[in-house]
């Protein structure tokens, strides 16, 4: 009767963070998540859309800015002509919106999905009667977290600022040559400006929502901290009180022990390898056709079938290549395999020599 195996666990390690408490936390809506990685994702979107569609939507606030004169010179009534030309700049206006709302409400959702993929969290749309209270509102003004939120807007104020006094510093030499040079060059520099804004202005979003997001992961991560008794605690709610655990393994190797001594009671020989593997055997002359494998093992299991067979005088044999074709081939309670028959005959042709030697 081959011992089960069974998995080593290992040590565990008393990890930052545990993946049972990530996944309740998530959960419960509980993720790791940046605002400012939104806000970047949402503005660099809306200046390239506004970037690429600018000769469509030039095109369009023409049309928008003539539609009033097509019906004044079409020569037809005041209100006939008024109510066209609502109906005109809402027909304008829905179609140069909608590209963009479309867009919007893309890129925030994808902002989000990028950052902790679906999240579907019924339990955040409980009501909790903590947020009711005055007490709790007035800590949370206070709290550590909001002055960190306050610092983070103060940084990116600044480091704006810096940028767009960078810029305009830069175009100064460009802006002085607007007086002498005349209308002409006043949408060649300001588009050039406009520009260097919106490129600088990306490429900050773009920093301070990488190093926010790296921030709100750190945070989250240190949140969700276990400390020793956590991960102690959870690996028995897991896994089981360690003392009932050892009590029904011991309890499962006393059956099994008691099950290998009535089975190997049974057997007329036990076949070894010499002590790695024991097989027993038993074969009733006109009871059993074939010889019946009752128990096998290996090691200690092994060295118990032997202790048995010795305790109940029972023969046994020295055969290594038998002994593994009998471990590898058979099964408990089930006959030997066919093309090991002639093999199993002789040593039980050796056990009848024994018998009649006594």
């Amino acid at each position: 009767m081959s011992r089960p195996s069974t998995g080593c666990s290992g040590e565990r390690e008393n990890r930052t963070t545990h993946s049972e408490k990530l996944r309740d936390a998530r959960k419960k809506g509980q993720v790791a998540s940046s605002k400012e990685v939104a806000s970047a994702a949402l503005i660099l979107a809306i200046f390239a859309f506004l970037w690429g569609m600018a000769g469509i939507y030039l095109a369009d606030f023409k049309e928008l800015i003539l539609l009033p004169t097509t019906f004044v010179n079409a020569g037809i009534s005041f209100e006939f002509g008024l109510q066209e030309t609502l109906n005109g700049i809402i027909t304008l206006m829905v179609r140069m919106l909608m590209p963009l709302v479309v867009t919007v409400i893309l890129v925030a959702i994808l902002s989000h999905f990028a950052q902790y993929g679906v999240l579907f969290a019924l339990e955040s749309l409980k009501p909790d009667i903590k947020k009711l209270n005055p007490m709790q509102g007035i800590k949370k003004i206070f709290s550590l977290k909001n002055l960190i939120e306050f610092l983070k807007s103060a940084f990116k104020i600044v480091f704006l600022s810096i940028l767009m006094f960078l810029v305009i510093r830069n175009s100064l030499v460009d802006l002085l040559k607007i007086p002498y040079c005349g209308l002409e060059c006043i949408p060649l520099i300001l588009g050039k400006l406009l520009e260097q804004v919106i490129l600088n202005a990306a490429f900050a979003f773009i920093v301070i929502a990488v190093a926010d997001f790296a921030f709100q992961k750190f945070q989250f991560t240190k949140q969700l901290k276990m400390t020793k008794d956590e991960v102690k605690r959870e690996y028995k709610e897991m896994e089981g009180d360690p003392l009932i655990k050892s009590k029904r393994k011991q309890f499962h190797h006393e059956l099994m022990s008691q099950q290998m001594t009535n089975s190997v009671k049974k057997s007329t020989v036990v076949v070894t390898n010499p002590t790695h593997i024991a097989i027993a055997l038993e074969y009733r002359d006109g009871e059993t056709p074939l010889p019946i494998v009752r128990a096998k093992g290996e090691n200690l299991w092994a060295q118990r079938i032997i202790e048995i067979a010795k305790e109940e005088g029972i023969p046994i044999m020295e055969n290594v290549p038998l002994a593994r074709s009998l471990h590898e081939q058979s099964s408990v309670d089930q006959y030997i395999p066919t093309d090991l028959i002639e093999a199993v005959a002789e040593v039980l042709h050796w056990v009848a020599n024994l018998e009649q030697q006594e």
